[in-house]
């Protein structure tokens, strides 16, 4: 019930950037996390949506992992407007956040998606060998081995997106603290679903670097683009 209550105050009262007097964030939240328009990338990801959840081969607990519509739509926006080349994932709900992060070009970037789970990397991995237009790697092992791994590789990726399913939230949050960069976009997902989580996210927002925030009810966004200010915006977009 606390949980409905906050999302529909914010859906009320913390929407089309009411109170927001930062020029960045209200343009974040108007042309983007709110935006209406169609976009040809929304019939491919609602087809991929289509086909996970009427897979009967598909186990329910891993499509419970996969993301709703306006999740991947929302997404989709958020990468359309900042156009991250090198993308690492923490979980990929069931492949849709590599594909959502992805759909916006068909080539020019690489993404890196890591799973613990055997049965979600591979339904990860068949659902990107058929839907996705740009190249994603499926990884899979723990994130404490695979995580630094891919950190090291990339060097400075454009993009982290850290599911908050994954264990040891705020640890792997610690371990892509040095490989963060200005133009860093850092996504995480389900920051009101536990205690730990919630507190990963206050981990992320604290970051010596972190700039601007938006704290989106069940997503997280942490900017560190100097000149912003240093606050956290709550909103809602899913």
């Amino acid at each position: 019930m606390k949980r409905f209550l906050k999302r529909l105050y914010r859906y009320l009262f913390c929407r089309k950037g009411y109170g927001v007097h930062s020029p960045f964030v209200f343009d974040l939240i108007t042309n983007v996390l709110e935006e209406r328009h169609g976009y040809y990338a929304y019939t491919e990801l609602k087809a991929a949506r289509l086909m996970l959840q009427q897979d009967t081969k598909i186990k329910n607990a891993v499509k419970r992992q996969s993301l709703s519509r306006h999740e991947c739509e929302w997404l989709f926006r958020l990468a359309n407007r900042f156009k991250p080349c090198r993308i690492i994932m923490v979980g990929s709900g069931a492949g849709l956040i590599p594909l959502s992060l992805t759909s916006y070009a068909s080539g020019g970037l690489h993404g890196i998606a890591l799973e613990q789970n055997a049965e979600t990397a591979d339904m990860a991995r068949s659902l990107l060998r058929e839907r996705a237009t740009s190249p994603v790697e499926v990884r899979y092992e723990t994130y404490e081995v695979s995580l630094p791994k891919a950190l090291a590789e990339f060097g400075h990726p454009d993009c982290i997106v850290l599911d908050g399913a994954a264990s040891g939230l705020s640890a792997l949050l610690r371990c892509c603290a040095d490989y963060i960069h200005e133009d860093t976009l850092l996504i995480v997902r389900g920051i009101d679903a536990s205690p730990e989580t919630n507190e990963a996210w206050r981990t992320a927002c604290a970051f010596p670097s972190a700039t601007v925030s938006i704290d989106a009810c069940t997503w997280g966004i942490v900017f560190f683009r100097p000149g912003l200010p240093r606050k956290t915006f709550r909103h809602v977009v899913c």
